[in-house]
Protein backbone atom coordinates (compact mmCIF):
# COMPACT_ATOMS: atom_id res chain seq x y z
CA UNK A 1 0.00 0.00 0.00
CA UNK A 2 2.79 2.06 0.91
CA UNK A 3 4.24 1.90 -2.53
CA UNK A 4 1.26 2.44 -4.41
CA UNK A 5 0.46 5.88 -2.72
CA UNK A 6 4.40 6.70 -3.30
CA UNK A 7 3.23 5.79 -6.79
CA UNK A 8 0.40 8.20 -6.87
CA UNK A 9 2.07 10.89 -5.27
CA UNK A 10 4.94 10.93 -8.02
CA UNK A 11 2.18 10.89 -10.74
CA UNK A 12 0.30 13.69 -9.36
CA UNK A 13 3.93 16.09 -9.12
CA UNK A 14 4.82 14.57 -12.48
CA UNK A 15 1.09 16.48 -13.82
CA UNK A 16 1.95 19.53 -11.78
CA UNK A 17 5.23 19.90 -13.59
CA UNK A 18 3.50 19.67 -17.03
CA UNK A 19 1.11 21.70 -16.25
CA UNK A 20 3.57 24.41 -14.71
CA UNK A 21 5.95 23.65 -18.05
CA UNK A 22 2.77 24.24 -20.31
CA UNK A 23 1.62 27.35 -18.38
CA UNK A 24 5.39 28.98 -18.80
CA UNK A 25 5.48 28.44 -22.30
CA UNK A 26 2.06 29.98 -22.57
CA UNK A 27 3.37 33.19 -21.24
CA UNK A 28 6.44 33.22 -23.56
CA UNK A 29 4.46 32.91 -26.23
CA UNK A 30 2.25 35.84 -25.06
CA UNK A 31 5.13 37.97 -23.87
CA UNK A 32 6.58 37.20 -27.76
CA UNK A 33 3.37 38.54 -29.37
CA UNK A 34 3.25 41.30 -27.11
CA UNK A 35 6.93 41.83 -28.05
CA UNK A 36 6.30 41.84 -31.85
CA UNK A 37 3.09 44.24 -31.77
CA UNK A 38 5.26 47.17 -30.34
CA UNK A 39 4.39 50.16 -32.66
CA UNK A 40 6.73 51.65 -34.49
CA UNK A 41 7.86 54.88 -33.54
CA UNK A 42 6.57 58.14 -35.19
CA UNK A 43 8.65 59.92 -37.80
CA UNK A 44 8.86 63.68 -38.16
CA UNK A 45 9.27 63.94 -41.64
CA UNK A 46 10.21 67.29 -42.28
CA UNK A 47 10.05 70.57 -40.32
CA UNK A 48 9.68 73.93 -42.07
CA UNK A 49 8.74 78.01 -42.05
CA UNK A 50 8.04 81.04 -43.75
CA UNK A 51 7.36 84.61 -42.95
CA UNK A 52 4.07 86.24 -44.58
CA UNK A 53 2.85 89.63 -43.87
CA UNK A 54 4.96 89.28 -40.32
CA UNK A 55 3.29 86.16 -39.13
CA UNK A 56 4.88 82.77 -38.71
CA UNK A 57 4.00 79.54 -40.64
CA UNK A 58 5.34 76.49 -39.42
CA UNK A 59 4.50 73.22 -41.20
CA UNK A 60 5.35 69.69 -40.27
CA UNK A 61 4.31 66.16 -41.90
CA UNK A 62 4.68 63.29 -39.53
CA UNK A 63 4.53 59.35 -40.47
CA UNK A 64 3.47 56.14 -38.80
CA UNK A 65 2.02 58.17 -36.28
CA UNK A 66 -0.56 56.41 -33.64
CA UNK A 67 0.94 57.35 -30.09
CA UNK A 68 1.11 61.06 -30.13
CA UNK A 69 -0.95 62.96 -27.27
CA UNK A 70 0.11 66.59 -28.65
CA UNK A 71 2.80 68.63 -30.23
CA UNK A 72 3.82 72.08 -28.36
CA UNK A 73 5.39 74.83 -30.16
CA UNK A 74 8.48 76.25 -28.61
CA UNK A 75 9.85 80.15 -29.52
CA UNK A 76 13.15 81.51 -28.55
CA UNK A 77 14.11 85.04 -29.20
CA UNK A 78 17.93 86.53 -30.05
CA UNK A 79 18.63 86.63 -26.08
CA UNK A 80 17.64 82.46 -25.60
CA UNK A 81 14.81 80.81 -23.50
CA UNK A 82 12.38 78.93 -25.01
CA UNK A 83 8.79 79.22 -23.72
CA UNK A 84 5.83 77.27 -24.95
CA UNK A 85 3.55 79.43 -27.30
CA UNK A 86 0.97 76.74 -28.33
CA UNK A 87 0.20 73.13 -28.36
CA UNK A 88 -1.62 70.94 -31.00
CA UNK A 89 -2.99 68.10 -30.79
CA UNK A 90 -1.80 64.85 -32.59
CA UNK A 91 -3.94 63.39 -35.01
CA UNK A 92 -2.30 59.91 -34.82
CA UNK A 93 -2.76 58.71 -38.77
CA UNK A 94 -0.73 55.84 -39.80
CA UNK A 95 -0.28 57.46 -43.26
CA UNK A 96 1.40 60.67 -43.57
CA UNK A 97 -0.13 63.55 -41.65
CA UNK A 98 0.30 67.18 -42.35
CA UNK A 99 0.59 70.08 -39.50
CA UNK A 100 0.37 73.65 -39.84
CA UNK A 101 0.55 76.69 -37.11
CA UNK A 102 0.52 80.61 -37.17
CA UNK A 103 2.52 82.38 -34.91
CA UNK A 104 0.80 86.07 -35.52
CA UNK A 105 3.16 87.58 -32.21
CA UNK A 106 6.64 87.10 -33.78
CA UNK A 107 9.87 88.63 -32.17
CA UNK A 108 11.93 91.64 -33.58
CA UNK A 109 14.85 90.14 -34.86
CA UNK A 110 15.45 86.36 -35.53
CA UNK A 111 13.15 84.16 -33.94
CA UNK A 112 14.04 80.36 -33.26
CA UNK A 113 11.04 77.41 -33.44
CA UNK A 114 11.20 73.81 -32.61
CA UNK A 115 8.57 71.16 -31.94
CA UNK A 116 8.40 69.23 -28.72
CA UNK A 117 6.63 66.21 -29.40
CA UNK A 118 4.74 64.38 -26.44
CA UNK A 119 3.59 60.82 -26.54
CA UNK A 120 0.69 59.29 -24.78
CA UNK A 121 3.32 57.30 -22.89
CA UNK A 122 5.36 60.18 -21.72
CA UNK A 123 8.33 59.68 -24.54
CA UNK A 124 9.33 63.47 -25.49
CA UNK A 125 11.20 63.99 -28.56
CA UNK A 126 12.11 67.56 -30.02
CA UNK A 127 12.58 68.78 -33.48
CA UNK A 128 15.33 70.66 -35.55
CA UNK A 129 15.24 74.63 -34.82
CA UNK A 130 14.27 76.59 -37.37
CA UNK A 131 15.06 80.31 -37.78
CA UNK A 132 12.87 82.86 -39.40
CA UNK A 133 13.37 86.65 -39.35
CA UNK A 134 10.76 89.75 -38.47
CA UNK A 135 12.21 93.14 -39.80
CA UNK A 136 11.55 96.48 -37.63
CA UNK A 137 11.54 99.74 -38.77
CA UNK A 138 14.13 101.66 -39.69
CA UNK A 139 15.32 104.33 -37.25
CA UNK A 140 14.42 107.54 -38.89
CA UNK A 141 17.76 109.19 -40.04
CA UNK A 142 19.51 106.25 -40.43
CA UNK A 143 20.95 105.19 -43.95
CA UNK A 144 22.49 102.36 -45.40
CA UNK A 145 23.44 101.86 -49.11
CA UNK A 146 24.49 98.56 -50.69
CA UNK A 147 26.79 97.79 -53.98
CA UNK A 148 27.01 96.11 -56.56
CA UNK A 149 23.27 95.31 -56.70
CA UNK A 150 23.19 93.03 -57.89
CA UNK A 151 25.71 91.32 -56.44
CA UNK A 152 27.80 88.72 -57.59
CA UNK A 153 30.43 86.86 -55.30
CA UNK A 154 30.46 89.79 -53.07
CA UNK A 155 28.53 92.87 -51.40
CA UNK A 156 29.56 96.06 -49.89
CA UNK A 157 27.69 98.16 -47.37
CA UNK A 158 28.35 102.02 -46.35
CA UNK A 159 27.43 103.63 -43.33
CA UNK A 160 27.65 106.12 -40.46
CA UNK A 161 28.01 105.43 -37.41
CA UNK A 162 28.98 107.57 -33.87
CA UNK A 163 30.99 105.02 -32.09
CA UNK A 164 32.98 102.33 -32.47
CA UNK A 165 31.04 99.68 -32.36
CA UNK A 166 30.71 95.67 -33.30
CA UNK A 167 27.81 94.62 -35.53
CA UNK A 168 26.01 91.78 -36.31
CA UNK A 169 25.70 91.53 -40.47
CA UNK A 170 22.72 88.97 -41.57
CA UNK A 171 21.31 87.87 -45.56
CA UNK A 172 18.01 86.57 -45.34
CA UNK A 173 15.68 85.50 -48.17
CA UNK A 174 12.50 86.72 -49.31
CA UNK A 175 10.75 84.56 -46.57
CA UNK A 176 12.46 85.82 -43.90
CA UNK A 177 15.20 82.66 -43.23
CA UNK A 178 18.43 83.75 -42.10
CA UNK A 179 21.11 82.24 -44.27
CA UNK A 180 24.27 83.68 -43.63
CA UNK A 181 25.69 85.45 -39.95
CA UNK A 182 29.06 87.11 -39.40
CA UNK A 183 30.26 90.12 -37.22
CA UNK A 184 32.15 93.20 -38.28
CA UNK A 185 33.69 95.96 -36.69
CA UNK A 186 32.67 99.51 -37.07
CA UNK A 187 34.48 102.73 -36.58
CA UNK A 188 33.17 105.83 -35.87
CA UNK A 189 32.91 107.85 -38.62
CA UNK A 190 32.03 106.56 -42.62
CA UNK A 191 32.38 102.83 -43.13
CA UNK A 192 32.40 100.56 -45.86
CA UNK A 193 32.57 96.96 -45.31
CA UNK A 194 32.37 93.76 -47.66
CA UNK A 195 30.44 90.39 -46.49
CA UNK A 196 31.25 87.21 -48.80
CA UNK A 197 27.82 85.94 -50.58
CA UNK A 198 29.55 82.09 -51.22
CA UNK A 199 26.79 79.48 -51.20
CA UNK A 200 24.12 81.74 -52.25
CA UNK A 201 22.23 81.14 -55.47
CA UNK A 202 20.30 83.72 -57.52
CA UNK A 203 17.85 85.53 -56.23
CA UNK A 204 16.19 88.44 -53.80
CA UNK A 205 18.04 89.10 -50.23
CA UNK A 206 18.32 91.44 -47.72
CA UNK A 207 21.46 92.56 -45.84
CA UNK A 208 21.02 93.48 -42.26
CA UNK A 209 23.31 95.35 -40.07
CA UNK A 210 22.82 95.82 -36.24
CA UNK A 211 24.60 96.91 -33.21
CA UNK A 212 24.57 94.54 -30.35
CA UNK A 213 21.97 96.24 -28.45
CA UNK A 214 19.84 95.82 -31.20
CA UNK A 215 19.08 99.84 -30.89
CA UNK A 216 20.30 100.71 -34.35
CA UNK A 217 19.43 98.65 -37.68
CA UNK A 218 20.16 98.64 -41.32
CA UNK A 219 17.85 96.62 -43.49
CA UNK A 220 18.19 96.81 -47.43
CA UNK A 221 17.46 94.59 -50.10
CA UNK A 222 20.09 93.29 -53.31
CA UNK A 223 19.74 90.92 -56.03
CA UNK A 224 22.03 88.11 -56.48
CA UNK A 225 23.29 86.38 -59.65
CA UNK A 226 26.23 84.33 -60.48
Amino acid sequence: MKMIATQSKNLRLFVFSAILFVAAGQQANAQQTQSNAVVTPALLLSFDGQVENNCANLTWVMENETNCKWFVIERAGEKGGYDSIDVVAGLNNNNQTSYTFEDEHMVIGNNYYRLRQVDRDGNVRYSKVVTLYKNAPVATGNSMGVYPNPATSTISYSVASTTSTQVIVQVYNMSGVVLLTTQQQLNAGNNQQTVALSGLGNGNYFLRVTNREGSCQYVQPFVKIM
